[in-house]
């Protein structure tokens, strides 16, 4: 009898997994991965170019982490059950009024069969915590995922936003922390922080970089990279002052697809949701 070749299989949110069909295929091992989703932007300040004239962005989500796990088709339950997390919601901007911004949600956790393969999502952004040329917002990135855990978080630091001043560049702050991959566990990045601009097109305080997920100078496989901050185009104006978004991870080994999943973005949207595969061979 031929052996079957190697199957990447994408599993869906809350379809099971059944061990059973691929074994009377001919299969014996799988290797499957987990990518927690990303977290959402924290709410900001938009004067819309009245009243203060000030921009001010809430900070990145992190991104989401990853776990790898190998093993015997046999070991597993009949039914294994499968979550693909979804990404966090952008938080609320306000007018003028900082106490009226919300927190991006956190990136929902990915798991295949409860604790035999989990990943949690980003932490949400913070939001702009002040209306202010002067005082820092306090829009801190959203801490990364990691593998091997599902409450939000324990990766990646998210960065610290800076303190602006009227005509710029203010005090800068600092970037997303790089996430680390070992080849089982991979943590996301650190989302950048949020900065501060005027409707006159002055950069009062930049954003910061977001952080690189799972990275490893040995091992660039799932590698996800982080973004610069951008530019307040068609609005204030004011260069810099959107952060940096996190860095997720791939699933390459797997699927053999340079597709990022988990990642947060440098705009007021929501995180990239997580991914579950699983790579099906005989040995």
């Amino acid at each position: 009898m031929n052996q079957p070749p190697p199957l990447a299989v994408k599993l869906q949110n809350g379809v099971p997994f059944v061990p059973q069909q691929y074994i009377d295929m001919g299969y014996t091992d799988f290797d499957v991965m987990a990518i927690g989703a990303g977290g959402g932007m924290g709410g900001g300040i938009n004067t819309g170019n009245t009243g203060t004239l000030i921009r001010s962005f809430g900070g990145a989500g992190g991104g989401g982490g990853l776990h790898r796990v190998r093993g015997l088709l046999a070991a597993l339950p009949p039914s294994c059950p499968v979550v693909v997390g979804v990404g966090g919601n952008p938080g609320s901007d306000s007018v003028s009024d900082p106490t009226q911004t919300t927190d991006g949600e956190d990136g929902g956790s990915s798991s295949f069969n409860g604790a035999t393969c989990r990943a949690s999502g980003g932490r949400g952004g913070k939001r702009a915590q002040s209306n202010s040329l002067t005082v820092t917002t306090q829009a801190e990135g959203g801490r990364g995922g990691v593998g091997d855990r599902v409450l939000g978080g324990g990766g990646a630091l998210g960065g610290s936003a800076g303190t602006p001043t009227a005509t710029g560049p203010g005090t800068a702050g600092s970037s997303g922390g790089w996430g680390t991959w070992d080849g089982t566990i991979g943590q996301g990045g650190g989302g950048g922080a949020g900065g501060v601009g005027t409707y006159s097109g002055i950069t009062a305080n930049a954003a910061t970089i977001g952080g690189h997920g799972s990275w490893n100078n040995g091992d660039t496989s799932v590698y996800g990279p982080g973004t610069s901050p951008a530019a307040d185009t068609g609005a204030s104006g004011a260069a810099s002052i959107k952060p940096g978004g996190a860095g997720g991870a791939k699933a390459s080994p797997l699927n053999s697809l340079p597709t990022l999943y988990g990642r947060s973005f440098p705009a007021q949207v929501k995180g990239e949701d997580g991914y579950v595969v699983i790579l099906l061979t005989v040995e």
